[in-house]
This record gives structure tokens, C-alpha cells and sequence, in this order.
């Protein structure tokens, strides 16, 4: 169970790094744009879709690691006031939820990966596999983490979040 939870920590920090460079990268980017277009009176033709598509993958990426944290919005007060087994239930069918969007994620991503993929994308000459994809790769990453948190819960493991630049 330790290398499983240490290369889901390593998961955990790839997603996160990548994301917080995907941040930067928006970020930058619709500065530029703003400089560009108000000062120049010029802008670059992909500086709209480009921060589109960082912004939809910092989101599915933020989505997946929010999941590894249990950092996502959730009502708690009947799960806090449960002990015990009852809250260890309640807790796991909470996850298996999050598993089942996750997989939801997974095999629409996929299916709508497959048949949109091919297109090509406004401004670049690239194809909007790399749009689509975001959907299926943070499904799958909601699952690893989900059934992680799970098989910790119920080995009695207690963990914090995962060490990386987010959390130093």
C-alpha cells in the first residue's frame, strides 16, 4: 500500500505542477493579449482560444486533484455527525459517487474524444484532441484518487495532502 500511495503521490504532483504551469501560462497569455490588443491595437490570432482551452484543463486538472485532497464542495453536517461504521459507509458511498462520475468522465471523454477529435481548431492548426481530452484524462484521475482515498480510509491510513508546490 506504501508504493501505491507514493506513486499516486507522484500522480498527484505531476497534475498539480501541470496545472499551476497551465495557470501561469492563461494567466500570461491574457495579459500579453490585453497589452496587445489595447496598446498595439493588434492581437494574435489564437489569443483567445488558446486561454479557452488552458482555463477548461485547469479546471478538469483542479476537478481531479480536489478529488485526491476531498477539497471539493460537499455537504457535510450529516457525515460529520455519523461515527464510527456509519460514517465509514456513508464515506464510501460518497466515493464509489465520485468513482461513478469519474467513469461517467472516462467513457463520454472518450466517445466525445473520438467523434469531435479530428476537428481542427479555430486559430491553430491543431486538432481538438487536445481540447476534448481533458474530460477523460481528469475522469480517470478522479477514479485513481477516489479509490486511493477508499483503500486508505479502510486500511485505517491517515494522510494529509499530497507534498507539492500547491501546498509549501
Amino acid at each position: 500500500m506504501a508504493l501505491f500511495n507514493k506513486l499516486v503521490d507522484a500522480v498527484v504532483w505531476l497534475v498539480r505542477v501541470v496545472a499551476l504551469c497551465q495557470a501561469t501560462a492563461l494567466f500570461l497569455i491574457v495579459i500579453v493579449t490585453v497589452v496587445m490588443r489595447y496598446v498595439f491595437n493588434n492581437v494574435f490570432s489564437w489569443s483567445e482560444e488558446v486561454p479557452r482551452y488552458l482555463m477548461i484543463w485547469v479546471g478538469f486538472l483542479g476537478a481531479a486533484a480536489g478529488v485526491d485532497a476531498k477539497d471539493h464542495v460537499a455537504f457535510t453536517l450529516l457525515q460529520d455527525s455519523l461515527k464510527g461504521l456509519p460514517h465509514r459507509i456513508l464515506s464510501t458511498f460518497l466515493d464509489v459517487g465520485i468513482i461513478a462520475f469519474g467513469v461517467v468522465l472516462l467513457v463520454y471523454g472518450i466517445e466525445l474524444t473520438e467523434r469531435f477529435g479530428g476537428d481542427y481548431m479555430t486559430s491553430l492548426p491543431y486538432t481538438n484532441v487536445w481540447f476534448y481530452s481533458a474530460a477523460p484524462v481528469s475522469g480517470a484521475l478522479m477514479i485513481l484518487f477516489a479509490v486511493r482515498n477508499e483503500l486508505n480510509a479502510w486500511a485505517g491510513i491517515e494522510r494529509g495532502p499530497a507534498d507539492t508546490p500547491l501546498y509549501e
